[in-house]
């Protein structure tokens, strides 16, 4: 992972990131946004369906539910550092 605070390149891109979202939050149109998230997984049961939890090495969190998914990599028993 860049350290943001030493890496004017990352900086650079992270604002523009910012930027684009605060316009498109300001518009209130309808955004198409994909990330990509390492981190363990674990099912969340609920009445209604089910959602996964995403918990990063930092111990960030996100939940979602598996028809948001449209690829996943790095299953199949091998960890990695």
């Amino acid at each position: 992972m860049a350290d943001v605070a030493h890496d004017p390149d990352e900086t650079a891109f992270l604002l523009e990131v910012s930027t684009r979202l605060s316009e498109a939050a300001k518009s209130g149109a309808p955004l198409e946004v994909m990330l990509v998230v390492r981190g363990r997984i674990e099912p969340v049961p609920r009445k209604n369906g089910h959602r996964w939890r995403l918990r990063t090495t930092r111990g960030h969190v996100v939940t979602f539910r598996p028809e948001f998914v449209v690829a996943f990599n790095g299953a199949g028993g091998k960890t990695r550092p």
